[in-house]
C-alpha cells in the first residue's frame, strides 16, 4: 500500500454515513472527468489518422507516426475501460472507507497518468507539422497533416497564427462565451500576454491619451506595466466600493478601465461588474476585464452586447486546463474593428501561442468546467469557514464566498466565488517571517498527518496548494494564498484541520 493511501486511512475524521457517501460520489465525478480527457483524445486522434492519411510524408516517417497514433489509442481505451469500472465501483454498494482508500488512489494514480499522456498527445498531434509550412512544392511539402491548407502570407508563419489555435479559438468561442454576434477569440502564449496585447493595442492606436482608473485588486503585473506605461495617469479605485469607482469614471473620464472580474490579491475584491457596464454602456470609455479568477462563471460581452467597448482575457493556464498544468496560454475575446486591430497587434508582438500548447489544451467544454468549478469553490468555502472556526484574533481569513468579505453582496450574485482564499496577519511584519513559516509549516502539518498538500504557485489544481503570493512584486502586497484543489469531502477536511493547525503554531 502506498505512503498516501495509509495516509487516507489512518489519519482521516470520522468517517460518518454522509459525509463517506460524499466522497464516493466526488469520486465517481472525478473519474467522469478523466473519462472526458480520455474521450476528447480520442477524437482528436481520430482527427488526426484521417489528416496524416492525407499528408505527403517520407514513408518512414509515415509508419513512425502511425505505429505511436495507435499505441497512445491503445493506452487512451484501457484507460478508458479502467476509469468506467472504477465509476461503476463508487456508484455501487454500500460506501466503505476501504472502498473510498482504493478508489482514491486510483484517481490519483490515473490523473497523473493521464496529464503525462496529454504531454504525449500534443506532441504527437503536432509531430509531423513545420513552424514555416510550406504553400507550394515541388517534389514533397514541408507541412505536414496541414499540407493543402496553408495560404501564402496567411498561416504560413505560426508566429502570426495556424490552423490548431483556429480550431481552438472557435471551440473556446462556442463553448465557453455568452454574447452577441461578431465575437472572436484570440489565443496567446500565456495571460500577462494577452493582457500585453491589449495593452499595447489600446496605448499604440492612441486610445489611453488621458487618464485611465484600475481597481486597487488588478494582479499586481498587470498593475505595474499600467503604471510604467502611463505613468502619473493611471487612478487607482476601490473596486470593492462601487459608487466610489463610478465616481472615478464620471470625473476622469478614461480613456480604459481595468477590473479584475475577481482579484487575486490579498483582500481579493470582487467588482460590481454589471455596474460598471451599465454605467459605460454607450460611451467611448474601453472596459477591459482580467476573466482568470472567475473563468466561464463570468460572462462580461452577455452583461455589455454591443453597447460597451469592452475586452476580456484569460489565462488559460488555470481553471480551464481542469488541474492539468500542461501548457501556458492565454486568451483575448473582443469584436469588430478592435479585434481585427488585436489580431494585428498579436502578430506584430510575438504573442501568438505555439501550435503543440494548442493541442495540449483539453477540449473547451462548459458542463464540465462548470462542475470542476463548483467542487473547488465548495472547498474553497469548507477551508474559509473551518479556518474561521479556529484560528486566532490575529488571523483573518479571507473569500468572497464568507458573509463578512467586503464585496460579500456582489459576490452573492455569482454562481462562482473563486477557488482561492488568504490567510492574513492582522499586524502585518515587512520580513514576511511568519508568512514564509505558515507555508513551511502547513506542509510540514500535511505531511505529518498523512495529508497531500504542495507549496507553490497558480491555482486550480487536484492537490490544493499554498504560496506566498506577490513575495517580490514591486506593487502590490505579499499574501499567503491558500488555492483549493479538488480533494473529495472527507480529504478536505482533514485538510482544514492540518492548515488550522499551522496557522494556531505559527501565530503563536
Amino acid at each position: 500500500m502506498t505512503a498516501s493511501a495509509i495516509g487516507v486511512g489512518a489519519r482521516r475524521p470520522a468517517a460518518q454515513g454522509g459525509l463517506l457517501a460524499a466522497a464516493l460520489a466526488d469520486l465517481r465525478a472525478d473519474f467522469d472527468q478523466l473519462l472526458y480527457l480520455c474521450r476528447s483524445a480520442e477524437s482528436e486522434l481520430d482527427a488526426a489518422e484521417v489528416e496524416l492519411g492525407g499528408a505527403a510524408l517520407h514513408e518512414a516517417t509515415r509508419e513512425l507516426l502511425t505505429r505511436q497514433l495507435a499505441g497512445a489509442r491503445r493506452r487512451y481505451r484501457a484507460t478508458g475501460k479502467r476509469l468506467l469500472s472504477l465509476r461503476a465501483l463508487a456508484g455501487s454498494g454500500a460506501p466503505s472507507p476501504s472502498l473510498l482508500d482504493e478508489l482514491s488512489v486510483a484517481r490519483r494514480s490515473l490523473a497523473d497518468l493521464l496529464r503525462a499522456e496529454q504531454g504525449l498527445l500534443a506532441a504527437l498531434l503536432g509531430a509531423a507539422d513545420w513552424q514555416s509550412p510550406s504553400f507550394l512544392h515541388s517534389t514533397l511539402p514541408a507541412a505536414g497533416r496541414q499540407n493543402g491548407r496553408i495560404r501564402p502570407h496567411w498561416n504560413d508563419y505560426k508566429r502570426d497564427r495556424h490552423l490548431d489555435g483556429d480550431v481552438y479559438e472557435r471551440r473556446y468561442l462556442r463553448a465557453l462565451v455568452d454574447g452577441p454576434a461578431g465575437l472572436r477569440a484570440l489565443l496567446t502564449s500565456c495571460g500577462m500576454s494577452a493582457f500585453t496585447t491589449v495593452l499595447s493595442f489600446l496605448q499604440l492606436e492612441g486610445k489611453l491619451r488621458g487618464p485611465v482608473v484600475a481597481g486597487d485588486g488588478l494582479y499586481h503585473e498587470s498593475r505595474l506595466l499600467l503604471e510604467k506605461a502611463l505613468p502619473g495617469r493611471v487612478c487607482l479605485a476601490d473596486e470593492a466600493d462601487t459608487r466610489a469607482l463610478l465616481g472615478a469614471i464620471d470625473e476622469l473620464r478614461p480613456g480604459a478601465v481595468f477590473l479584475d472580474s475577481l482579484s487575486n490579491t490579498k483582500w481579493m475584491p470582487v467588482p460590481d461588474l454589471a455596474a460598471v457596464v451599465e454605467h459605460l454602456r454607450g460611451g467611448e470609455t474601453y472596459l477591459v476585464v482580467d476573466n482568470t479568477g472567475l473563468s466561464v462563471s463570468c460572462q462580461p460581452f452577455a452583461l455589455a452586447r454591443d453597447s460597451v467597448r469592452l475586452i476580456v482575457f484569460e489565462s488559460l493556464l488555470k481553471y480551464a486546463q481542469l488541474g492539468l498544468d500542461r501548457a501556458n496560454a492565454g486568451v483575448i475575446v473582443a469584436r469588430g474593428e478592435d479585434v481585427e486591430l488585436l489580431a494585428r497587434y498579436r502578430e506584430h508582438l510575438g504573442t501568438n501561442v505555439a501550435d503543440v500548447p494548442v493541442l495540449a489544451l483539453p477540449r473547451p467544454d462548459r458542463a464540465v468546467l462548470d462542475r470542476r468549478l463548483a467542487r473547488l469553490q465548495r472547498n474553497a468555502l469548507i477551508l474559509a469557514e473551518r479556518l474561521c472556526d479556529r484560528v486566532p484574533a490575529a488571523v483573518e481569513i479571507v473569500y468572497p464566498g464568507l458573509p463578512g468579505h467586503s464585496c460579500a453582496r456582489a459576490s452573492r450574485r455569482l454562481g462562482f466565488r473563486g477557488g482561492c482564499l488568504s490567510i492574513v496577519f492582522r499586524d502585518g511584519d515587512p520580513s514576511l517571517r511568519r508568512e514564509r513559516a505558515l507555508v513551511e509549516a502547513a506542509v510540514a502539518e500535511a505531511a505529518r498527518r498523512g495529508i497531500a498538500l504542495l507549496g507553490g504557485s497558480s491555482f486550480g489544481f487536484d492537490t490544493t496548494r499554498i504560496y506566498l503570493t506577490a513575495a517580490s512584486a514591486e506593487v502590490g502586497d505579499p499574501f499567503v494564498r491558500v488555492a483549493a484543489g479538488a480533494e473529495h469531502r472527507l480529504e478536505v477536511e482533514a485538510l482544514a484541520a492540518a492548515l488550522a493547525a499551522a496557522v494556531e503554531e505559527v501565530a503563536r
